[in-house]
């Protein structure tokens, strides 16, 4: 079996190395730390699984995931990053990625994330679990009502009340009573503000 590592931290490499070594001794193990040289490294480094950081010298690498996924569609890919941004993780669920793990884990996380992958299952750091009901549990989206919430997708799309209440079917009059509401519960002073929320809630 071969294993990838696209990582720039000597000490993280180091202990990838490792604990890689130690739970999987039958492994061919290959590092990079360039993510230029790993872009052309593409198709011609043949691996089973690809184990990416998301940040390789100050540059993001999604474009690797993306192409490596559509290239190697044989291989696993488990993300290994010190971050924990919704929009980094959902990006790299978005390239195909099987697996996303916090830096901050345990040898046998790592370990139990490899085997849980290379198995053909995700897995997905708990963190982002804790991370989702405590969003759920503080998002102000709880006050509003099923009609509330599917009003306020709408005005994140941009929609004119007359468009909602076509879409609702619904008077428009209502609309704005819905849309009053929802401000008021969510303390927005305006639709903009509840534009640039659905925007970056990704609602």
């Amino acid at each position: 079996m071969n294993i990838y590592v696209l990582e720039d931290h000597p000490l993280v490499l180091h202990g990838l190395e490792s604990i890689i070594g130690s739970a999987f001794p039958e492994v061919k193990l290959k590092s990079e730390s360039d993510l230029h040289d790993a872009m052309d490294g593409i198709g011609y480094n043949a691996y089973d699984l690809a184990i990416v950081d998301l940040c390789i010298k100050g540059k993001r690498s999604f474009d690797f995931l993306e192409k490596s996924t559509e290239t190697n569609q044989h291989a696993k890919h488990l993300v290994f990053t010190s971050s924990i941004r919704k929009d980094y993780y959902d990006k790299a669920l978005a390239c195909g990625v099987d697996g996303y793990l916090v830096k901050e884990c345990t040898p046998d996380d790592l370990v139990y994330a490899i085997k849980t992958v290379l198995k053909g299952r995700k897995f997905i750091d708990p963190i982002f679990h804790e991370i989702q009901q405590q969003h759920q549990a503080q998002s102000p989206t709880v006050q509003l009502t099923d009609r509330e919430k599917e009003i306020l997708k709408m005005i994140g799309q941009g929609l004119t009340n007359r468009q909602i209440a076509e879409l609702t079917y619904i008077t428009v009059n209502t609309v704005k009573k819905h849309i009053t509401n929802i401000l008021n519960k969510m303390e927005f002073k305006n639709r903009k503000q509840a534009i640039l929320y659905c925007q970056h809630h990704y609602i």
